[in-house]
This record gives C-alpha cells, structure tokens and sequence, in this order.
C-alpha cells in the first residue's frame, strides 16, 4: 500500500494543485493531510474543496483549523496568522465548520503508523518537533514504531536511535525493524527550509520505505494573489523564498 502524506497547505493553490498532479500519478493510493490546510494564503475555499473530494484520504486537525473554530485559540498565534485566520473566516463563512468536526482528527492511528499535525506528546499542545530532545519526549509519550506530523513547515526524520535530524532532498527512508520513527513531509504551501518548492513524502508499506520529494509551482503568482487578497505582504513574499 502507497499512502500519500502531506501538510501544511496554507491556502496555497498552486502550490496544491502541482502536489496532486503528483498524487495522481501515483493513484491508487491513500491520501493523508496531516492539518493546515487553511491560514496564510489566499485560496483556503479552493484548497478545501479540492482535498476533501478525494478517495480514501483521511484529515487531521492543525491548530490553524482549530483557531478557525475557536477564535479564541488566536490569541496565542503570531499577529500574522491571526490577521489570515480572521480574513478566512470572512471568506468561508462557515461553509467548512461541520467538515472540519466530523471528518478532521486530532490523531489518527492504525496499524501502520500514528498521524497529529504538532506532536504525539499533548498533540492540542502544538509543540514544535525541531530538535532531538523534542522528538526523545515524543518517543517516550506514545507507543508507535511510525508517527508522521507536520506544523514545522521543515522535511524531516528523526528515529529513537540517533534522534537525529535529516533533511536532504531526494532521501529515500527505509524503515529498519526495531527502529522507531518520525516523518514530516514538509510543508506543501508554505515551506520553511530555504527551498520554494512544495514538499511533501510517500509512505510504500510493502516495501518499508519513505520518499521525500519537491515539487514546482508558480509562487510568484501564488504571492500575488496574497497581496491583492489584501493580506499581508510578508506572507506573499516568504513564499518566493521559501522561509
């Protein structure tokens, strides 16, 4: 089974639009969003309506999905997201709300892997995974052999060895037996790693592997629409550099 695993959306069209070419691609396959497909970005109606169409994908909640719910989760968010939280609350008027109650959870968990947006450890805390210590205490909080999480807006790995961090691009992960593992694809509409590209990996459980891949899009055009959405311009310009 191939399953399909991105994050971090961010009302981003284009950049979504060049991930799912890819998706389809390699169709059949399971499709898992691990939270934010909303905030930052111009497109958060698009977006949705083009994720939650797809077959056999499952949905977990980010904090920018939450905040959308809960206004008073804002508070603690950067002014910047909070100012495109409140824009897409005016754009979505609702229309979104029951879908994200019933069909967006805060872990999914299977017999192949656990999935939160922050971390297994208090996932509605949105801890940042970034270090080694960070990942030791989300190694000791939850019993998995795979998690996959996103919110950083960085690809990575760490395993409960080495506890180290990769972050090369094109690294194809083979899963060892006994070894435990965590897996961020990267953001698709708003990386942070210094590269533009839309990021997101592929899960092969047949063949105990993970791909890490990039992908093209136009941001340029996709920051444009920002600014004349009439957000700020800082988050149109971070797109183009990838930071």
């Amino acid at each position: 089974m191939r399953i399909f695993v991105c994050s971090d959306i961010h009302g981003n069209l284009r950049a979504l639009d060049a991930v799912l070419a890819v998706y389809r691609g390699l169709y059949p396959c399971r499709f898992l969003f691990l939270g934010d497909c909303i905030g930052y970005g111009s497109h958060p109606d698009a977006c949705l309506d083009r994720i939650l169409q797809l077959p056999r994908a499952g949905y977990v909640m980010g904090n920018h999905e939450q905040a959308l719910l809960d206004s008073r989760k804002r508070a603690d968010m950067s002014e910047f997201a909070a100012k495109a939280l409140n824009w897409s609350e005016a754009v979505l008027e609702g229309k979104y709300d029951e879908a994200f109650k019933e069909r967006f959870e805060m872990k999914i968990a299977n017999d192949l892997f656990c999935a939160v947006h922050a971390s297994p450890c208090d996932p509605e805390e949105w801890g940042y995974l970034y270090s080694g210590n960070d990942a030791r205490d989300a190694f000791l909080a939850e019993d998995f052999r795979l998690c996959f999480v996103g919110h950083t807006h960085i690809p990575a790995f760490f395993t409960e060895s080495s506890s180290r961090l990769f972050l090369e691009e094109g690294t194809l992960l083979r899963l060892e037996k006994g070894e435990r593992y965590i897996v961020n694809p990267g953001s698709v509409g708003q990386p942070r790693d210094g590269n533009p590209r839309a990021s997101f990996c592929v899960f092969d459980s047949d063949e105990g592997t993970i791909s890490f891949q990039r992908c093209e899009y136009d941001a340029e055009s996709e920051a444009r629409d920002i600014i004349d959405a009439g957000l700020p311009k800082y988050l149109g310009e971070r797109l183009v550099e990838g930071y």
